[in-house]
């Protein structure tokens, strides 16, 4: 068993690890790679964030037309967007689209953060 300091944090480095193989690599393996890594620790969260829910997630389920996991990595997917346009050697006139797609992103993610009842994890409980 992991340590919670360890453990509840592992989905953001892997984020964060993603985003900066992205940048610090210059070759299109290491965006390839780099993307990996970030959308690994977005469904590490998602899976965490599914389990964790109290409210009765298959009964309410208003996601409409959409897919399930459409639904869930789509902030992610702006998130990695927005870094993959800033990276990138395009023209300087998609970067105010890539902010766009940076502030819809962190807007979907904690609108969805905060609007999702979690139960407390396992390892705060016990400790």
């Amino acid at each position: 068993m992991l340590p919670t300091k360890i453990y509840e944090p592992l989905p953001y480095s892997y984020m964060l690890a993603g985003c900066i193989s992205m940048v610090v690599i210059p070759s299109l393996l290491g965006l390839l790679s780099g993307m990996l890594l970030f959308l690994a620790g977005a469904l590490v969260w998602i899976v965490r964030s599914e389990h964790r829910r109290e409210d009765d997630v298959f009964a309410e389920r208003k996601n409409g037309p959409v897919p399930f996991w459409v639904y869930e990595l789509l902030p992610f997917v702006c998130l990695l967007s927005a870094v993959a346009i800033f990276i990138l050697p395009f023209s300087q006139f998609y970067y105010p689209s890539a902010f766009i797609l940076l502030i819809v992103g962190i807007q979907l993610w904690l609108t969805r953060n905060m609007q999702r009842r979690h139960r407390p994890a396992l390892f705060n409980q016990l400790s």
